[in-house]
């Protein structure tokens, strides 16, 4: 395939931490096996690859109301790295260069993301999984990946979720709920839809990459990076 049909060249995936389990499963080995098979599937075409881990397949902070909100989202960081560690297992049997981060150091086996040296193995071709969200409570996951995607000049967010793209309600709660194709920063944050955090939205928006979010289960990774229509793109 030429490269030439390769519209974005550098990525940043978010993976969704709900879609990580099934059946009961915190993690199932077949997800992890085709998230794999996906990421894979588009660094064979030589496009840079990062990956920002969810956590809500092992405990969403926000949801944890026993806890005091600090205390809940640090236990969210922590199920991010176990994601983190459970899919680098899995794709380093696919490729030789993959290297786990964290926001924060976990001496003796994760190390912390270090802005200079991951950018150039980034560069350089190195697929980089980013735990950890940004290090500190009361940020989500997707604030953590707006973040990494500016730091690395990704060219694109991909969000990869349970649900087609983005809509006017919660798809699973309201039938009527209106599907986006394309829809604007502006409006997205004047909606507030709620797909993802508005920090995000305002983080990407000023540095100009655009976010795709699609059903990470049902579409191949390989149709965005080639420029096809899947899911919803945030402009």
């Amino acid at each position: 395939m030429s490269k030439d049909r390769i519209k974005y060249k550098k990525i940043l995936l978010k993976i969704s931490g709900e879609i990580l389990g099934q059946n009961n499963e915190v993690l199932s080995s077949r997800i992890l096996d085709y998230i794999a098979e996906q990421v894979s599937s588009v660094h064979e075409l030589g496009v840079k690859v990062a990956v920002v881990m969810g956590g809500g397949n092992i405990v969403r902070g926000k949801e944890v109301s026993w806890l005091s909100p600090i205390d809940a989202d640090l236990c969210g960081m922590i199920g991010t790295v176990i994601n983190g560690i459970a899919l680098y297992s899995v794709l380093r049997k696919k490729i030789d260069k993959v290297y786990l981060r964290s926001s924060f150091e976990i001496s003796g086996f994760v190390e912390s993301f270090h802005k200079l040296e991951d950018r150039m193995i980034y560069d350089q071709g190195g697929v980089i999984l980013l735990a950890g969200g940004t290090g500190n409570p009361l940020f989500t996951t997707d604030t953590a990946a707006a973040l990494r995607a500016v730091e690395l000049s990704a060219q694109i967010l991909i969000k990869g979720t349970k649900v087609e793209g983005v809509y006017s309600a919660d798809p699973e709660k309201d039938k009527d709920a209106k599907f986006y194709q394309r829809v604007s920063f502006r409006e997205a944050i004047d909606k507030n839809l709620e797909v993802m955090d508005i920090t995000a939205f305002k983080i990407c928006r000023d540095a100009k990459i655009p976010i795709c979010v699609y059903n990470l289960m049902k579409h191949p990774l390989k149709k965005i990076v080639l420029g096809e229509e899947v899911g919803t793109i945030v402009f």
